[in-house]
């Protein structure tokens, strides 16, 4: 028999205005750390340009929004010589192929930022019955999530860990507490600081579904329900 041990928390989106059409390329003119007023870019013979605030705080400037590569080359070879030495091209259909995510893009008038900590995701794993131990997939599962982890180094993680109800609560709630510890210990294993992981253990308490139906008693511990289990 398996049961549930706990949920990954991560975190997602981030809209912000922006001003153009919806295309496949823009040229980034560069980052600031404070709001800059259209005269700055105008003075330097900009006019079509979006901004972008991020969750740091950051201004992100971009010069305008093009069909085709060969427009933004255009582009960037003009700004560089306005003044953007570091302008670059974004294309944001690769960007978005690339990360399998939301990555930054032009919709609608619209600029999407994504951030990846500001994404909630689950995920499963399973333990044999009475068991604690990691079987193959409950490591791939965990495999996947530390290379998460590692790509996006502000992600933090809250570990929950659960048990059926069969037996003593008291006996579940140390079993969840092993399971919990067996998933954190792995990722530890897997290079992830054990600062960026929280424990929270419920043993049978909180189930998904009733493991038993109500008997009346104190316990409400009536005929066992293994489909719910």
């Amino acid at each position: 028999m398996k049961t549930t041990i706990f949920s990954i928390l991560v975190f997602l989106l981030l809209a912000a205005p922006a001003k153009g059409i919806a295309q496949e390329f823009c040229v980034q003119l560069a980052a600031y750390s404070e709001h800059l007023p259209d005269s700055f870019f105008v003075e330097r013979g900009i006019e079509n340009y979006t901004e972008i605030v991020d969750k740091s705080g950051i201004f992100w400037y971009a010069a305008g929004n093009y069909a085709t590569l060969e427009e933004a080359e255009a582009v960037q070879q003009a700004v560089v010589k306005k003044g953007f030495p570091y302008a670059l091209i974004i294309d944001q259909e690769e960007l978005r192929v690339l990360s399998a995510a939301d990555c930054p893009y032009i919709r609608n008038g619209v600029v999407f930022l994504h951030d990846a900590q500001k994404d909630t995701a689950t995920q499963i794993i399973y333990f044999d019955f009475g068991k604690s131990n990691l079987d193959a997939e409950s490591k791939q599962t965990l495999d996947e999530l530390s290379q998460k982890m590692q790509q996006y180094r502000n992600l933090t993680l809250k570990i929950l860990g659960f048990t059926d109800g069969i037996g003593d609560a008291g006996e579940n709630l140390k079993l969840a507490a092993t399971r919990s510890r067996s998933a954190r210990d792995y990722l530890i294993y897997k290079g992830i600081r054990a600062d960026r992981m929280f424990m929270e253990v419920f043993g049978e308490a909180e189930p998904a579904a009733p493991n038993a139906e109500d008997d009346g008693s104190n316990a409400g511990k009536g005929r066992d329900l293994p489909e719910n289990r």
